[in-house]
């Protein structure tokens, strides 16, 4: 028996978002981390020696690699496109992280950079790959349960008060939570609904002149077929949507306070990043949680039941009452977007979350924001079903 091709992945960036694929590359024996880049020389030569991997101090650098099969984009929004497209140009595979882009345009020249080269692009938005959000979308679109009659994706988090970088809450740039949060509740619940968003209303909001970019949103979405979905956002910490969930909530890094200087903030978000010390620091025990993760609550209500996600899996509620199906727990985050890109890349799959897709996704997000802006209701034109096996 041949052996299994591995995957040899380069990484553009080693951030925080960067930082929350490190288990799933140790674990996953299809897919290995071969170099890394990035503008911090002293984190990316740690990161260097922790992995085994090349380092580069570039982008175009790490690109030009022959030992590099595909490259995650987890550098600032407003740089991925231009990341992308010089993966692409390089005949590398490309994940990018969310959002994909900062406009329509720069999401289509991705797409067409990696048609052109013939190379996969995927788009990582990792909240939608969770197994329970997965498990959901398939019970809904089985029809066992059904016609789905509406979708709800809700979330309160602290997400506006943890350390930023300027280009963070500045909205030119692909900052602020409609861009930085509402791919995950829109990849959500177009998974469950099927995909095909016709038209967008929302409302956007900043509760805190100090923090200029906007903190909370609620958008009403109708999906073909007539199926209403709300999803709202709040960023401002007071309210926490695991209460209503299970758990205690994403850790506590440190958050910003009254008075907290520029200087102190960025000292904050230094300390989310890859970095020598944090390296050395950080756990390897390789053992799953106990229980699954969830973005804030999800309720899909069919004609037979209402579905959510539960600690093991799905809550189901019908006629015969409350059960729960066990759905097996995720190993690591990030450890799903390896499979699909394996599946595209190497075994030559149609997988669900490629360019098109993400560039769906990415029209509802600037719908949010134009709708916000402009009082009215915006009509999508770039969606594309959730693709059938």
């Amino acid at each position: 028996m041949s052996k299994e091709r591995v995957l040899r992945f380069g990484l553009i960036g080693i951030g925080s978002g960067a930082s929350n694929l490190l288990e799933g590359f140790k674990r996953n024996p299809r897919v290995q981390v071969t170099a890394a880049a990035d503008v911090r020389k002293d984190a990316v030569d740690a990161f260097g020696r922790e992995f085994g991997c090349e380092v580069h101090y570039s982008a175009e650098s790490l690109c030009a690699s022959p030992n590099v099969d595909a490259v995650w984009v987890a550098t600032p929004n407003h740089l991925h496109a231009e990341h992308a497209i010089l993966a692409a140009e390089h005949k590398k595979h490309v994940t990018v992280s969310k959002p994909m882009a900062i406009t329509l345009e720069q999401c289509e020249a991705m797409c067409e950079a990696a048609e052109r080269n013939g190379v996969v692009l995927l788009c990582g938005h990792t909240q939608s790959m969770l197994p329970g959000v997965r498990k959901m979308a398939e019970v809904v679109q089985s029809g066992e349960y059904g016609r789905l009659g509406m979708v709800h994706s809700w979330n309160y988090s602290d997400w506006i008060y943890r350390p930023r970088m300027p280009y963070e809450l500045d909205e030119t740039q692909g900052g602020g939570v409609v861009f930085r949060q509402s791919p995950h509740h829109i990849d959500i619940c177009r998974l469950i609904a099927g995909g095909m968003v016709k038209s967008v209303r929302a409302m956007s909001m900043n509760l805190d002149p100090v923090r200029p970019a906007p903190g909370a949103f609620v958008a009403y979405l109708e999906f073909e077929g007539r199926v209403p979905c709300t999803i709202v956002y709040n960023g401002y910490g007071r309210f926490r949507t695991h209460e209503l969930t299970w758990g205690d909530g994403p850790p506590n890094l440190g958050h910003v306070t009254p008075g907290m200087s520029a200087d102190e903030e960025a000292a904050l978000k230094d300390a989310r990043r890859y970095t020598a010390q944090r390296s050395e620091e950080r756990p390897t025990t390789g053992r799953a949680p106990l229980t699954h993760s969830a973005f804030g609550l999800t309720i899909a209500s069919c004609e037979k039941a209402d579905i959510r996600q539960s600690p093991n899996g799905l809550w189901i509620y019908d006629d015969n009452g409350k059960h729960e199906v066990t759905v097996p727990i995720e190993q690591a985050r990030g450890e799903e977007e390896f499979e699909e890109m394996y599946r595209a890349a190497v075994l030559g799959q149609k997988v669900i979350h490629d360019g098109r897709w993400g560039l769906a996704t990415h029209e509802v997000s600037l719908a949010i924001m134009q709708s916000a802006k402009d009082g009215r209701e915006i009509q999508m034109q770039h969606q594309v079903p959730v693709p059938t096996a």
